[in-house]
């Protein structure tokens, strides 16, 4: 039961974030105009500075699920969805397969944990339980089975 209540969160949140980044690719400033801030795009969605790597670039939004979560009796306090988008084209990469690895803040390092694809990200559930800041490292091996590196970071206040 507890596996199928993780599923159903996971994709209610996969969903959610989703749609709220359509609106936001519609309406929201330029995301390269504000590189380098951690931005609060409204409730408990935040935004990280986008990464380019060898013409792809990628965006990174945690969404805050640490009530939903405990509720559950989970660890995991946020989730990490990341979109990637062809540089020359602008076209969405929605094809390949993408890991995370966390390092928390006094530098510890997680497995790496497979990312899940969905419509035109991918996602994955992390855990960020101490202030201090954390490092994603995410591997890809995207549609043109290219491997690229993308490091972005949050700093739990």
């Amino acid at each position: 039961m507890r596996k199928n209540l993780t599923q159903l969160i996971t994709a209610l949140l996969f969903l959610a974030l989703a749609v709220g980044v359509q609106a936001m690719e519609h309406g929201a400033a330029d995301h390269n105009a504000m590189a380098g801030m951690d931005m609060d795009m409204g409730g408990d969605q935040i935004m990280l500075p986008a990464a380019t790597v060898k013409g792809v670039k990628g965006s990174a939004h945690l969404l805050d699920t640490s009530k939903a979560m405990a509720q559950a009796g989970m660890a995991m306090t946020h989730h990490l969805m990341i979109t990637f988008t062809d540089v020359a084209t602008g076209k969405p990469i929605r094809t390949g397969v993408v890991a995370v690895k966390v390092v928390d803040p006094v530098g510890k390092k997680t497995a790496a944990m497979k990312m899940m694809a969905m419509e035109e990200s991918f996602g994955a559930d992390v855990a960020l339980s101490q202030k201090g800041k954390y490092v994603f490292e995410v591997g890809t091996k995207l549609g043109n089975g290219e491997n690229r590196q993308f490091l972005f970071e949050y700093l739990v206040k």
